[in-house]
């Protein structure tokens, strides 16, 4: 609709655009994906392309029914700024879809703004699929030019382009957003997924590390630790002595004797994860009660049948095994999972333990079968999932059992932590570029010598002083113990860090303790379930002088200073102390 032309204030060519400066401006358009930079430059590019010194474009707010004002060069006033549809020149255009060139706009009827000095304008409406998504507005000062219907033309045809981009960059802004806010749900749950895992092992003569790899953000893997509960039914298997010593400890959970699981549900992703969870939690709870494996795999078939049998993800295979430390044996009872791979740490010689049962949910009896095998020092077992043996290369191979062997052996001689390192290591080396096809989950387990002491307390600075007194006592024999006052310091120190800085004081986790009394040397080992912390910035050379500085940081040096040795775990949630007597 073209109102009020004044003949004598044309002075335009016929023919003012090319189709090169079309082409132009949509490569300039095409050239980002952000909204608010494809804006700016739709303003930018119609104010050029007709010579104005003013422009804006205002979006429709579709629940509000206003035009907001997106972008604007030349106005004063800013972003944000709302006209109800139906009011005012732009929100005409909005309401009727019609474009308008006005010649005198200030004496315009439709005029609400507060400039005179605007002369000549163009308002258009922005249409995507016949629906109009804004208007584009561009104006001039009494001085300049005014616009005919030419330039109303070519403003109409740089429109229909510029809507397009803007729609596009509005898409994949709304895209983005929901990719994030997913993406943040996923983290989440691969918090979650983690959080239920349970890598401790209540008996101090048994070492283990552990490593999740999904091959998503979350996955279908899992394995754990599962305590055994306080209770007099199973301290009857457990001698007299035994049975003293750990009333003294105070401990929640029994020391010598724990569950352990590892599983894989099938398929992956978020699905296989939400299953995952409810079957580590059954797992859990069941295992904390029972002590036999057989018993354990037939409460979580049953248990998969009745929640899972809907689902397509309608298995699980499992491994789940028991350790008795009074008698170093491992009792377990296999769902459909692959063999763990046990080494020998003294003969060097290898078996797989193997065993019958269907995968939990598959089938009504899992026909579980129950084996025990006996441990000796230095032994170590390599619990994993099929995605470690089905590991794949660029080439379309798998990694198998046999590759698997090699490596393991090869690695015999190293450190449980460097083991696995290692193993990981080799795994990323095999498949190179190659996708990770499904989930790993790697447990290892290496059975140690036998503690002196081993305690379990609360995250309650009033223990401290009951823990450094039993510590005392188990050292009685101890050549070195001739000074308690500097190991109570050292030791205090320990555990002040553990429980306000590793537990930050939550009550709900624990403080762990052995002690490894020797004539002539003591190991005291002080674990919390933090995060850990990097220790390098504290103890090694060039560490942060902040962190040095800090109250932990001053206390790690004393310690230091006082006892023979002082190291962390790679985590740097576990500190392990020695001293070792003179001569």
């Amino acid at each position: 609709m073209i109102e009020s032309i004044d003949k004598d204030t044309q002075n335009t060519p016929e023919e003012t655009v090319s189709n090169g400066d079309f082409y132009r401006i949509g490569r300039l358009l095409a050239s980002t994906l952000s909204l608010t930079t494809r804006l700016d430059r739709v303003v930018e590019q119609a104010m050029e392309l007709l010579e104005a010194d003013r422009g804006s474009i205002m979006l429709l707010d579709e629940d509000a029914q206003e035009l907001v004002v997106k972008a604007s060069r030349g106005l004063s006033s800013s972003r944000e700024f709302r006209v109800p549809v139906g009011q005012g020149i732009a929100g005409w255009v909005a309401e009727r879809g019609e474009s308008l060139v006005l010649q005198d706009v200030v004496s315009d009827r439709r005029f609400t703004g507060t400039d005179e000095s605007i002369k000549s304008a163009l308002a258009v409406p922005l249409r995507v699929e016949g629906k109009v998504i804004g208007v584009l507005n561009i104006s001039n000062a009494a001085r300049k030019r005014r616009f005919d219907h030419h330039d109303l033309e070519h403003l109409s045809a740089f429109a229909d382009m510029a809507a397009v981009a803007i729609e596009n960059a509005r898409l994949y802004e709304a895209l983005s957003k929901d990719q994030e806010q997913v993406n943040k749900e996923l983290r989440m749950a691969s918090r979650i997924q983690h959080s239920i895992i349970s890598t401790h092992v209540p008996c101090a003569s048994m070492r283990m590390v552990s490593r999740l790899m999904p091959a998503s953000a979350v996955g279908g893997d899992f394995f754990s630790i599962i305590p055994l509960d306080r209770d007099s039914q199973f301290c009857f298997y457990c001698s007299p002595g035994v049975q003293d010593r750990c009333q003294k400890l105070r401990t929640q959970f029994c020391p010598n004797k724990f569950g352990l699981m590892i599983g894989d549900v099938a398929n992956k992703g978020m699905p296989a994860a939400l299953i995952m969870s409810v079957l580590t939690t059954i797992l859990y709870e069941v295992g904390r009660h029972h002590i036999s494996p057989r018993t354990i795999l037939n409460e979580a078939n049953a248990a998969f049948r009745r929640f899972f049998n809907e689902s397509q993800y309608g298995f699980a295979t499992l491994f789940y095994a028991f350790y008795d430390n009074n008698d170093n044996t491992l009792t377990y009872a296999k769902a459909g999972h692959e063999p763990p791979l046990l080494l020998r740490g003294k003969s060097g010689e290898y078996e797989y333990l193997e065993g019958e049962g269907f995968p939990v949910g598959l089938m009504e009896d899992g026909g579980y079968q129950e084996k025990t095998i006996e441990l000796e020092r230095e032994d170590r077992i390599l619990l994993y999932t099929d995605g470690l043996t089905g590991a794949l290369n660029v080439r379309g191979e798998i990694l198998g059992r046999k590759r698997l062997i090699e490596v393991v052996k090869s690695l015999a001689k190293a450190d449980i932590e460097a083991f696995l390192d290692a193993l990981a290591d080799e795994i990323m080396l095999f498949s190179g570029d190659a996708p990770q096809p499904d989930d790993i989950a790697v447990m290892v387990m290496e059975l140690e010598d036998l503690y002196d002491l081993t305690m379990t307390v609360g995250t309650d600075v009033r223990q401290i002083r009951y823990v450094i007194n039993s510590v005392l006592e188990t050292l009685q024999g101890f050549a070195g113990l001739k000074d308690p006052i500097t190991l109570r310091l050292c030791l205090e120190e320990l555990l002040h860090n553990a429980m306000e800085h590793g537990n930050r004081c939550d009550v709900s986790k624990k403080v762990y303790i052995t002690v490894k009394a020797e004539p002539r040397r003591a190991t005291i080992r002080v674990r919390d379930e933090g995060e850990g912390f990097d220790i390098g910035c504290m103890l090694e050379p060039g560490g942060g002088e902040k962190e040095v500085l800090s109250e932990r940081g001053r206390g790690l040096l004393i310690v230091r200073h006082y006892a023979d040795e002082l190291r962390f775990n790679r985590e740097g949630n576990e500190a392990t102390l020695v001293f070792t007597a003179d001569g």
